[in-house]
């Protein structure tokens, strides 16, 4: 098999980019990244894949940076926003990340500030989010300038403390909450969890946001900033 840095030389993968926005204005503020198949195949077999052959960490790497130099490389103007790069907890954690996350800081220097790690709040369960070296690693990317997301949040009760122990700078809250949040008030309530909780830090993202409606509802609800069809779809940059 082609090694995954080869995959993306000859554009097998290549990444989109989905608009996140502003609440209230719709102002873009930045980007989340999305691996995508040339050939139209679900890029979760590529993950699974490497899993199986327990190469997910070369894969989850090869990705981040690929990712970076599609966006910060492109000639296109991105003044001050923000990249957010989907990785997996168990990539932080390999003996090999110090090392890698080194490189990148010296590549991108200038630009540490505007990536955001964006890590799956599902992906990591049970002691994994209490790990010593998972915390201290998160607590090192914070304080070498890169920023830390948790995605799709949706489990109120559980979270406050990852919140607490991780001190994330954005929380995208599931997809799940933006459908139909104008009509119902179990999700408004959720919300508004949310918003009580993180009043002063991290910033809200909601996810999936499509009707002009639920955005409204979120906006009035206090959510900072949103994602979705609404917005944008994913899609190569214009010079790609």
């Amino acid at each position: 098999m082609e090694s995954f840095a080869e995959l993306f030389e000859k554009r097998e993968y290549y990444h989109a980019f989905q608009p996140i926005c502003q609440f209230p204005d719709k102002k873009r503020i930045g980007y989340e990244v999305l691996l995508r198949s040339k050939s139209g195949r679900n890029p979760e077999l590529l993950f699974a894949m490497a899993k199986e052959k327990r190469k997910l960490p070369e894969l989850d790497t090869q990705s981040f940076r690929h990712a970076l130099l599609s966006f910060f490389r492109s000639s296109m103007e991105h003044t001050q926003e923000l990249l957010f790069v989907n990785i997996f907890p168990s990539t932080i954690v390999e003996d090999s990340f110090p090392g890698f996350i080194e490189e990148i800081k010296q590549a991108f220097l200038p630009y540490l500030k505007r990536i955001v790690l964006e890590i799956n709040e599902s992906i990591m369960e049970g002691e994994g989010w209490h790990d010593p070296v998972f915390t201290n690693r998160i607590r090192e990317l914070k304080k070498m300038g890169f920023l830390i997301a948790l995605d799709d949040v949706g489990d109120a009760a559980n979270i406050f403390q990852k919140i607490t122990d991780l001190s994330p700078d954005f929380i995208k809250i599931d997809r799940f909450y933006s459908k139909d949040l104008s009509t119902s008030q179990e999700k408004q309530t959720v919300i508004k969890l949310f918003v009580d909780f993180c009043r002063y830090e991290p910033q809200l993202i909601l996810e999936g946001v499509e009707e002009e409606e639920d955005f409204a509802c979120a906006s009035s609800l206090g959510i900072a900033m949103g994602q979705g069809y609404l917005f944008g779809k994913p899609d190569r940059l214009r010079e790609e």
